[in-house]
């Protein structure tokens, strides 16, 4: 998974030096996954860890290999965006299925 940089520093910016964001997969949404953000405080033993902050299980971070995450700073909805190749979406941008290879 890539952060870009200004998505790293929205991250840094969010956290308490306690905290943690974890990324994670889950069915759902109407196109087959959907992508969950949410700040914790606990890792578990099997979490991979990207920069010193991001927390994805094993499976999240398979899926998400390719995925990219940037932050968008627009003014009316600024957020998280991800750009994840070989996926493809309803059009909400809240969720994907993998496009078969």
């Amino acid at each position: 998974m890539i952060i870009t940089q200004k998505a790293e520093e929205k991250i840094k910016e969010l956290l308490n030096k306690e905290e943690y964001l974890r990324v994670k997969i889950a069915g759902g949404g109407c196109s087959g996954y959907r992508i969950g953000l949410e700040k914790e405080t606990n890792r578990e033993v099997d979490d991979v860890m990207m920069m010193d902050k991001i927390l994805l299980d094993p499976i999240s971070g398979e899926l998400l290999t390719k995925a990219t995450l940037d932050w968008n700073n627009d003014a009316f909805t600024p957020t998280f965006h991800w750009d994840i190749p070989n996926t493809r979406s309803c059009g909400c941008g809240n969720s994907f299925t993998l496009e078969e290879s």
